[in-house]
């Protein structure tokens, strides 16, 4: 989730560039304008190597990496700067630089003293940037598809948030061991592990029983068959895939491509991508309405759009208070729920009017959201380090699990008798048995687990590893 500011800025100063030079820029504006190596930032924006990459750059005029990553570097150091008045040494020592390294990245960049680059200020520097980028020349004719925003693109009703703060003792036994009851085992242990590059984030099932592994720092989306699990396709998408989903009715995919600021639609029987859905700003979290045909979608500019994957447009959008990559869809199809990570809050918007009817106040920072299927009960798991049970049809919070580390995915079996929850930092899964909240099993992941689904053949759960790999918990 790139820092909107700096992205913007540099987008505003080279609107002349193509998709794949915002996709750049945007890869400088998520790093803080200190890219990766060259062979790695190659990856992320989907090129097969680092000398693609130079060509690319040359085709659209643009300097060098080592030059653009330098400006880049520089226009953040210079809005930091003007933003909270701190010096050039205090910024790098902040990000372990030596200050002389970062004065004479300065001079060597803008051709000016770091006194000289302030007194202009960051418009003049922005100026000297877009001149040093586009060499006089538009080389690259953009045509984009207009964003059709209608009817629901509305700002959200004010509310009055309750100081409400996370309860820690909600009666919940936490540790006590139980039998488990004959025929329903709950997973217990990583029974298959893929490896798998790119920095995995999101796995679904498709409807012919394909695993679907989003891959964010390689551009692709892998498809994997089970019994035993692999690898079997690898599928080019845009850069930086978040979310997957499948398509209800047909063999199409949808996949939130941030850097592309885009849906890409995947065909999963001719396993490469077939279109795609521009968005406004870049796309974190998805979900697909009960009828098949409406997506939701979050963006990086704090808005909640709906998507109507038959007309391959936006229907309208709305603002939610810091939006992240994770939103759920009541079984109804009535609401949608966001998570708003930073304002420690998950919004309840109308489906048909992206309206906001309720918010609810769960403190911390919420990321992933699952609601049982008869609709009573909303899971939030937050980063704070905790899991939430909300009663819907009340509004109350009825729970709190305290796991003391952050917690980032939440799922149900499929039979609903468990709860799933990765604990990001930790490295494990816990499995709650859901009546009562009691802790059946901590499984040993290692890694970043992140984004889980439930696997309906037996009592299992893929996991995708921010580490390297998909594990198949049994």
């Amino acid at each position: 989730m790139p820092p909107l500011r700096l992205t913007s800025l540099l987008h505003t100063a080279l609107p002349h560039v193509s998709d794949n030079g915002r996709a750049l820029l945007s890869v400088l504006g998520c790093v803080n304008g200190h890219p990766p190596r060259p062979k790695e930032l190659a990856e992320w924006l989907g090129f097969h190597d680092r000398y693609q990459l130079a060509r690319a750059l040359r085709r659209e005029g643009l300097p060098p990496l080592e030059v653009i990553g330098g400006w880049a570097r520089t226009l953040y150091w210079v809005l930091e700067a003007e933003t909270s008045g701190v010096s050039l040494r205090e910024l790098a020592d902040r990000e372990r630089v030596d200050p002389a390294v970062a004065y004479r990245l300065v001079r060597r960049v803008t051709g000016q003293r770091w006194s000289e680059v302030r007194r202009e200020g960051l418009a003049v520097a922005l100026l000297h940037f877009r001149d040093r980028c586009a060499n006089g020349k538009r080389r690259v004719a953009i045509t984009r598809q207009p964003l059709a925003v209608a009817v629901g693109d509305r700002p959200l009703r004010p509310v009055a948030r309750p100081a409400l703060a996370p309860p820690r003792t909600s009666g919940v036994a936490m540790r006590p061991t139980l039998r488990h009851p004959p025929g329903h085992r709950p997973v217990q242990t990583v029974g298959e592990r893929v490896p798998i590059g790119g920095a995995p984030f999101d796995v679904a099932l498709s409807p012919y029983g394909d695993v679907l592994v989003t891959r964010p720092h390689a551009s692709a989306v892998d498809m994997l068959h089970r019994d035993p699990l692999r690898v079997v396709s690898t599928i080019r998408v845009g850069p930086a895939p978040t979310r997957i989903v499948p398509g209800g009715r047909s063999q199409w995919a949808y996949v939130t491509s941030q850097f592309a600021e885009a849906v890409c639609i995947v065909d999963l029987g001719r396993k490469q991508q077939v279109g795609s859905i521009p968005v406004p700003g870049h796309p974190l979290g998805a979900a697909m309405a009960r009828d098949g045909v409406t997506l939701f979608a979050t963006t990086n500019q704090d808005r909640v759009v709906a998507i109507s994957s038959l007309q391959r447009t936006a229907l309208g959008s709305a603002p939610v208070p810091l939006g992240c990559p994770e939103l759920t869809v009541h079984p109804s199809g009535r609401w949608v729920y966001v998570p708003c990570w930073r304002a420690g809050v998950v919004v309840e918007v109308d489906a048909s009017t992206l309206e906001t009817t309720r918010r609810f106040d769960v403190g911390g920072v919420p990321q992933d959201v699952r609601v049982s299927s008869d609709g009573q009960t909303l899971y939030v798991a937050n980063e704070a380090g905790w899991l939430d049970v909300i009663h819907l049809p009340s509004g109350r919070r009825t729970a709190t699990v305290d796991f003391g580390t952050p917690a980032f995915g939440v799922a149900l079996s499929c039979d609903e008798r468990y709860v799933f929850v990765s604990l990001l930092t930790a490295g494990r899964v816990v499995v709650l048995q859901r009546q009562g909240l009691i802790e059946r099993a901590a499984i040993a992941t290692g890694g970043r687990p992140r984004l889980m689904v439930a696997d309906p053949r037996g009592d299992a759960l893929l996991v995708a590893n921010e580490a390297g790999w998909v594990d198949l918990l049994r």
